[in-house]
């Protein structure tokens, strides 16, 4: 998530133009060059006369500009009309409404809000404002003159305002929180290369790493094989990023919530007319995707009459919109996935094999959490810094990232190690995407500044084990070709009566017991009309 920091220019940061020391703000800066948790805007409001504070920013621009020379950081200032620096009446309304068009500009932002320059005054407008409107991460510095060091740290605010004040503040940290919610980019790490960013070093995870970076270079589609929450969406992005067609659009499109009746119009579009409130033309994925990557998830939940279409696209790289007379061409890349079993929906006619054939060129499996618990430390480590950097600017959250390492000895501390036994213990059924969700949750709740096993446990859902075998009478697959259902039913009990048989060890009494036969004699003559050979069993 992109960061701001917003800040006043205080009398100490001004010094530090000619001084020997930085001030608050860049020392703010530069501890966050050392942490690699930079800003990308920076927004500073100033109550002096231009001259004075104008040499201050342009050194803060040649300092930004030689570190980041993209233009990575970039400033901004406005000035503050106030009678005096300690004048409550007036800082409150202008700062109010600077942070609410701030607000407009950087809503998917963090926020930063650095307390240390200005006045008591100043400082303590921005508190009541976190507190009640803006929620935000509050930071403070000072200078320790016996070893000439600057130190920097995020302060909590260990006290609530009324209900009344704060409701502003919760629901905008709750929209927040949801934006958040674990998805898509939830492995990313800030870095250049996409597929270095993917958190991961166990060998399955770096097999499907390299596989997916051979395969972004070449034009052909690509088949992503793997559970729910494994981050199959993570790894489509990655090879788009890391193609050639990283400059054009990257569109997902999740099958399973295409609605049938218009699972045609939103996959190649439709000419105005062609159907009831089709008031216009409309452009489908395909052709939104023209020159980039369209990314099919949930592949597996294609109703087969759509798949014939899409067979057609992909072979004949062209398509009719609804409604339409004219092909339109089009120069798209296919990333499908999936965690269906696509072989066995072909063996029951339920996936077609010609399209399988089309779109499984290049095959990459990603391993599920159980796969690969190596990595479970270096995955926990960078989760829980990840949602605490999200949850950061929230009311009365308390930072959970510190602490979990002994930042001394670089060694896990007993706490941390319980916490790893007992996520690795546990079956994550939705992979990253639940132990993400777990940590979320522990971190909410939790008042205290280290996680611990009884705050996971708190935070863990047990959802009900899925039993295929209890559903199977009542499968809702379609009926796609007629069957036997006498030769069904006979499949099915020669296979229990060989179980039994085995078992029991040929004992006939007993098997048929098993298979709730009312007598040896029953089952004998099960046996001879199902072609059993007790010698085979």
């Amino acid at each position: 998530m992109k960061k701001l920091l917003i800040s006043w220019i205080g009398q100490n940061d001004l010094d530090s133009v000619h001084g020997q020391h930085a001030g608050p703000i860049r020392a703010a800066l530069n501890a966050a060059t050392v942490s690699n948790q930079l800003f990308e805007h920076i927004h500073l409001l100033y109550n002096y006369p231009y001259e004075q504070v104008s040499s201050y920013i342009d050194l803060l621009n040649e300092e930004l500009e030689s570190s980041f020379s993209n233009g990575y950081t970039q400033v901004t200032s406005a000035p503050i009309a106030l009678s005096s620096p300690s004048n409550y009446s007036e800082i409150y309304p202008a700062v109010d409404q600077q942070l609410a068009q701030l607000e407009k500009q950087f809503s998917g932002h963090q926020w930063t809000i650095h307390l240390s320059p200005g006045t008591p005054a100043m400082s303590s407008v921005w508190i009541l404002l976190v507190k009640t409107k803006y929620p935000a991460e509050c930071i403070e510095s000072w200078l320790d003159k016996s070893t000439g060091e600057d130190h920097v740290k995020t302060v909590n605010l260990p006290f609530n305002l009324s209900a009344e004040f704060t409701q502003s503040a919760l629901h905008k940290a709750d929209t927040k929180l949801t934006s958040v919610a674990p998805g898509k980019g939830t492995l990313v790490d800030r870095g250049n290369d996409p597929f270095d960013r993917i958190i991961g070093s166990c060998d399955s995870m770096v097999i499907a790493k390299q596989r997916a970076e051979k395969m972004a270079k070449r034009n052909v589609p690509v088949l992503l094989l793997g559970a729910s929450g494994t981050g199959k969406e993570l790894f489509a992005q990655a090879i788009h990023q890391a193609s050639p067609r990283k400059d054009h659009k990257f569109v997902p499109v999740n099958c399973a919530a295409l609605p049938l009746e218009l699972a045609e119009s939103l996959l190649f579009g439709h000419k105005k007319g062609a159907f009831t409130g089709a008031a216009k033309d409309h452009s489908g994925f395909f052709e939104q995707a023209n020159g980039g990557t369209l990314f099919l998830d949930e592949l597996g939940e294609l109703p087969l009459t759509l798949q014939a279409k899409l067979l057609r696209a992909l072979q004949e790289k062209e398509f009719i919109p609804v409604g339409g007379l004219e092909p339109i061409s089009v120069d798209v890349r296919i990333i499908s996935a999936t965690h269906r079993d696509l072989g066995q929906m072909i063996n029951e006619e339920r996936f077609r094999e010609d399209l399988f054939y089309r779109l499984a060129i290049g095959v990459i499996k990603i391993p599920s959490l159980s796969e690969r618990l190596e990595d479970l430390p270096l995955l926990f480590e960078h989760l829980i810094r990840s949602v605490d950097d999200d949850l950061a600017d929230q009311p009365d959250y308390v930072r959970k990232a510190q602490g979990t390492l002994d930042t001394k000895t670089g060694i896990s501390n007993k706490i941390y190690q319980e916490v790893i036994k007992f996520i690795s213990e546990r079956h994550w059924r939705g992979n990253v995407r639940e132990l993400q969700a777990t940590l979320q949750r522990a971190m909410i709740w939790s008042e205290d500044a280290r996680l611990t096993v009884s705050d996971l446990k708190q935070a863990t859902l047990d959802l009900p084990v899925h039993n295929a075998s209890s559903h199977s009478a009542n499968d809702s697959r379609e009926l796609l070709k007629p069957i036997d259902i006498k030769e069904k039913q006979s499949e099915v009990a020669k296979q229990y009566i060989e179980l039994a048989l085995k078992k029991t060890g040929g004992n006939k009494t007993k098997a048929a017991k098993l298979v709730g036969l009312n007598s040896q004699q029953t089952l004998t003559s099960w046996m001879e009309k199902l072609a059993i050979n007790p010698q085979d069993d």
